[in-house]
C-alpha cells in the first residue's frame, strides 16, 4: 500500500512540469481571452466592460462573420468528403504489394513536410494570371478561354484555396490510414476470399469496418483543421477578394491585431474555440462505434 502511494506521488511529481506549462501557456490565455471578449479595448487605453455587445455584433451586425462561417463549412465539407476519400484511395494504393510503393508513398506525403507558407507561395505563383503555370498550360492546350485570375475572382478564389489545402494535406491522412490498413491482419482477407469477398467487397466488409476508429480520428482532425484554417488563406488571398475567402481565424487576427479591436477579436476567438470543441464532441459521439457487450 505504501509502495503504491509513493509511486502515485512520483507520477504526480513528473506531471507537475507538463501541467504547469499547460496551465500557463494554454489554459490561462483561454480564460484571459474569454475575459477580454466582454470588454472594449484597443490595447492601450483602459478597458471598458460592454457585456455581450461583442457577441451581439458578431451574430447580428457583422455580415462578413457569416461569410467566414460559410467558408469554414466549405473547408470542413471539402476535408471530409473530398480530401479524406482521396487519402483513403491513396492509402489502399500504396498498401498493395507492388514495385516502387515506397517511392509513391514518399511522393504523396512530400507536400506535408513543406510548410504551409511555402506551399501557399508556390501556388500563388502557379495561379498567377500573367506568368502562372496553370494559365500557361491552359493556353498551350488551346483552352485559353479558361485562363483567369484564379485568386482575384470571387467565383474561383475559394475553390482555388480549397484545392491547395487538399493537395497539401491529402498525404497526411493517407499516412494515418496506411498505418491503420497495415495493422489489419491478412487472416481476415484470406478468410474473406473463401466467401468470395475480394476487391471492393473486401474493402467494404473488411477494411472499412476495421478502420472505423482510424477514420473517426481523421474526420475529427480534418474538421478541426478546417475550422481554424489561417496560414494558407492569409498568404494566398488575405481573405479577399471582397471577403470571399475570409476565415474565422483570419478575421480574428484582422480585428485584434490590425484594427486594434481586441475585445471583438477575443469574442471571435472564443467562438472558434467553442465551435471546434462542440463539433469535435458531436462527431466523436456520432462516429464512435457502440461497444458490444458479451
Amino acid at each position: 500500500m505504501e509502495r503504491a502511494l509513493s509511486d502515485k506521488k512520483l507520477i504526480a511529481l513528473f506531471l507537475v512540469p507538463g501541467l504547469t506549462i499547460f496551465l500557463v501557456f494554454y489554459f490561462v490565455p483561454i480564460l484571459m481571452t474569454a475575459y477580454y471578449s466582454f470588454q472594449e479595448w484597443d490595447g492601450i487605453n483602459p478597458m471598458a466592460f460592454v457585456g455581450l455587445d461583442n457577441y451581439t455584433k458578431m451574430f447580428t451586425a457583422d455580415k462578413n462573420f457569416w461569410k467566414a462561417v460559410w467558408n469554414s463549412v466549405a473547408f470542413l465539407l471539402t476535408g471530409v468528403f473530398v480530401q479524406l476519400p482521396l487519402s483513403f484511395g491513396l492509402a489502399l494504393l500504396v498498401s498493395r504489394k507492388m514495385k516502387g510503393r515506397k517511392w509513391f508513398r514518399n511522393i504523396y506525403f512530400f507536400p506535408v513536410v513543406m510548410s504551409t507558407t511555402m506551399v501557399s507561395l508556390l501556388w500563388v505563383k502557379i495561379y498567377d494570371p500573367n506568368i502562372g503555370m496553370l494559365n500557361t498550360l491552359l493556353e498551350a492546350a488551346h483552352l485559353g478561354s479558361w485562363a483567369q485570375a484564379w485568386l482575384g475572382d470571387t467565383k474561383t478564389a475559394l475553390l482555388s484555396v480549397l484545392i491547395v489545402t487538399t493537395w497539401h494535406y491529402v498525404g497526411y491522412n493517407m499516412l494515418i490510414l496506411f498505418a491503420g490498413i497495415q495493422g489489419i491482419s491478412e487472416q481476415y482477407y484470406e478468410a474473406a476470399k473463401l466467401d468470395g469477398a475480394v476487391g471492393w467487397k473486401a474493402v467494404r466488409y473488411i477494411t472499412l469496418p476495421l478502420l472505423s476508429d482510424v477514420l473517426r480520428i481523421c474526420v475529427v482532425l480534418n474538421v478541426i483543421y478546417a475550422l481554424k484554417t489561417f496560414e494558407s488563406v492569409y498568404v494566398m488571398t488575405n481573405g479577399g477578394p471582397l471577403h470571399s475567402t475570409t476565415m474565422i481565424a483570419l478575421k480574428m487576427f484582422q480585428e485584434a491585431f490590425l484594427k486594434q479591436n481586441f475585445g471583438y477579436g477575443s469574442a471571435l476567438a472564443v467562438f472558434m474555440v467553442l465551435e471546434c470543441l462542440i463539433i469535435a464532441w458531436v462527431l466523436n459521439k456520432v462516429l464512435t462505434r457502440e461497444k458490444i457487450e458479451y
